[in-house]
């Protein structure tokens, strides 16, 4: 006998434990009115001939069902998802139990929310026998993703993501940056703040895939908790960390580079300081700069064997690793006495939740994407940072101090000799206190033709095209 109850709670066999009795009683009385083993003897001796063919209404179903939750869980310790929660993000977010989350989705904007989300909703009960760790995966459409508090002129080539199409992201965690495409894995492992290690689940990582031989690359962690590989003496870096901890949680995620288009990542992340100019951001952190590799196996691969790794380190195995280590339960006579043992496998194997299109996504989820969207939660939470751009051919050399997406002064070098101080001053009176964006700059010295040539340059210089 096999009970299929997907998503449930690690608590309910403790109950089943205690019940042990009502619950075989109550199984048996719920079956169709024969069992498999009566013989055709026995169904003419007792009279059940009559219901060889018998089939249950689908009202007498349901009825099952809500007769079998009843007994199984306390709607006071336990929130159970009804059929029409059952594929709601929400109804398994709050889940006291380890989950792993797999994400078919490829918006940016709308992953990292999910990620956001997820992370909110872990229950942290200090009187809770269980932790709800959570592992999700997701994989993005081309984009470059900076840490909370780094600056973007300094990071990445904006001019030329913008000519590719390739949108800015502002994460909520802090770190480096990153380039995310079609051809990697970003994972994101929460526990509770307490938990927090920084190496933990890259180590995890690395001795999931080593032990797995899918690949010849043995791969390894560094000092700085970065996953590489070696060649030679040099290290080529494969998957980088950020972390964030909050509200007695914490969560720890990279991206692992499998088949990454490199070359673009080269272009989007490389800036040339003659076009671009000299940015100084002393208030911000700066990523590390490395090189880097594929690790060269499929998407699939990875998610699985990292799921592995997971599910067993948190005790929630799939079914064939659970039935390998059935000879090691303590409670394997017991279950078996009791039928439990298909339901013990049920249990430990349903903790792996898929959002696709067909997952209907909370209102939450939504704000939060539209909140990474927007130019002041992606460039007006700079800090105070200084640009200095030179252009030799128009006898320019301009320095602009900005803080928090705002222009607030502007100082002029000695290379200005072909401009008066009277049009300088003109420039600083229609620049400060504007945002910091190449459209608005240019379009505010666009008016005249004397600064039109200077707008269209700081538009290019800036993030334009």
């Amino acid at each position: 006998m096999t009970i299929h109850l997907s998503l449930t709670s690690r608590g309910v066999l403790s109950r089943l434990v205690k019940q042990g009795l009502s619950f075989k009683r109550y199984i048996s009385n719920i079956n169709s009115p024969f069992q498999d083993d009566l013989t055709d003897l026995d169904l003419d001796e007792f009279g059940l001939g009559d219901f060889r063919h018998y089939k249950e209404s689908p009202q007498v179903s349901e009825y099952k069902k809500k007769q079998l939750k009843d007994l199984l869980y306390d709607n006071e310790e336990s929130e159970i998802p009804t059929p029409t929660q059952a594929g709601k993000l929400e109804s398994i977010a709050a889940r006291n139990e380890p989950t792993v989350f797999v994400s078919k989705l490829s918006d940016p904007y709308l992953n990292l929310a999910i990620e956001d989300y997820v992370y909110n909703k872990i229950p942290i009960a200090k009187d809770s026998p269980f932790k709800a760790q959570r592992l999700m995966f997701y994989t993005n459409s081309p984009c470059v993703v900076i840490g909370k508090n780094q600056n973007p002129w300094k990071e990445v080539n904006l001019p030329k993501m913008n000519e590719c199409g390739i949108p800015l992201i502002r994460r909520k965690s802090g770190g480096g940056t990153v380039v995310h495409d079609l051809g990697n894995v970003n994972y994101s492992f929460m526990t509770t703040k307490q938990d927090f290690d920084r190496f933990k689940f890259v180590d995890l990582i690395v001795d999931s895939i080593n032990r797995s031989n899918i690949t010849s690359t043995k791969i390894e962690v560094n000092h700085r908790g970065d996953i590489v590989a070696r060649n030679g003496n040099k290290e080529l870096k494969i998957s980088g960390s950020a972390y964030k901890l909050s509200r007695g949680k914490s969560y720890h995620h990279g991206t692992m580079l499998l088949n990454s288009d490199l070359q673009r990542l080269k272009q989007v992340l490389h800036r040339d300081v003659v076009e671009l100019g000299v940015v100084d951001a002393s208030k911000t952190i700066d990523s590390v700069k490395a090189k880097v590799t594929n690790l060269q196996i499929p998407q699939e691969s990875f998610v699985d064997l990292v799921s592995k790794g997971f599910k067993l380190e948190y005790g929630i195995s799939d079914a064939s690793s659970t039935e390998l280590k059935n000879e090691d339960d303590p409670n394997k006579e017991f279950n078996e006495m009791m039928g439990l043992t298909d339901f013990v496998s049920a249990v430990k194997s349903a903790n792996t939740f898929e959002i696709d299109e067909s997952v209907e996504l909370p209102e939450e989820v939504f704000t939060v994407a539209d909140e990474l969207k927007s130019w002041e939660w992606k460039f007006g939470r700079t800090p105070s940072f200084t640009h200095t751009l030179e252009n030799a051919k128009h006898g320019i050399c301009i320095k602009l101090t900005v803080d928090m997406g705002i222009i607030k002064s502007i100082e002029w070098g000695d290379a200005n000799s072909h401009y008066s101080p009277t049009l300088w001053n003109e420039v600083s009176g229609k620049l400060c206190g504007i945002q910091y964006r190449g459209d608005s700059i240019e379009q505010s010295l666009g008016g005249d033709r004397s600064t039109h040539k200077l707008g269209s340059w700081l538009h290019k210089a800036i993030d334009g095209v």
